[in-house]
């Protein structure tokens, strides 16, 4: 019978001990909530970025070989068709690249040529043409051919002094096809050439 009254006495000391719990601590009061990512917790990569991706995947069939083939081919040709516009020495073409063409270029654009004023004469005789008088159209006939002759002469003059150029300071390797193409450059009206040209009339090279 006493152990009865014991038994509760132990049961109401330890109960309520055994019912506290340890209360949860608070964040402190300056802390702030960590911002969430946004959007796909990533920077958007541009897009030279992406396409330079692409081209480094190892394609897993013919037809993607042959797709990253063509992109490439086709920024290629982006590419070299700006830097003819701009004169970016980086990305031009084969026909236009190296220091030697550059050379050819840039004697030709320091010299006047009659290439350069050559469409304005042709403009002139053909509206002398169309007077309706046969000595006026005899004569610019006759004029027409005489500024396609000296076109010619005059181009092919600057394009040899552009190859005796390029051969003293780059060798004979470098001076092939020179003649050719300073010829061609020459006689292209100014404002018409590409790459365009990078020093002026008169100036030393």
């Amino acid at each position: 019978m006493l152990a009865e009254p014991k038994q509760a006495l132990r049961m109401l000391v330890t109960v309520p001990f055994a019912r506290r719990s340890v209360a949860p601590e608070e964040p402190p009061a300056d802390a702030s909530p960590a911002p969430a990512p946004a959007g796909k917790g990533r920077p958007t990569p541009k897009r030279r970025d992406a396409r330079k991706q692409r081209r480094v995947t190892t394609p897993t069939s013919r037809k993607e070989a042959a797709a990253q083939r063509r992109e490439r081919l086709r920024e290629q040709r982006a590419a070299q068709r700006n830097a003819l516009r701009t004169g970016d020495e980086r990305h031009l073409p084969a026909r236009d690249a190296g220091p030697a063409k550059r050379l050819a270029r840039d004697f030709v654009d320091s010299r006047f040529t009659v290439g350069q004023v050559f469409f304005g004469m042709i403009l002139a005789a053909l509206a002398l043409a169309f007077i309706p008088v046969p000595a006026v159209v005899i004569a610019s006939n006759f004029v027409m051919l005489v500024v396609f002759g000296l076109v010619l002469i005059n181009s092919i003059s600057v394009g040899r002094s552009a190859k005796a150029a390029v051969l003293e300071k780059y060798g004979d390797k470098e001076a092939t096809g020179i003649t050719g193409y300073a010829t061609i450059r020459a006689m292209q009206p100014r404002r018409m050439r590409r790459p365009p040209p990078r020093v002026k009339r008169g100036d030393p090279i």
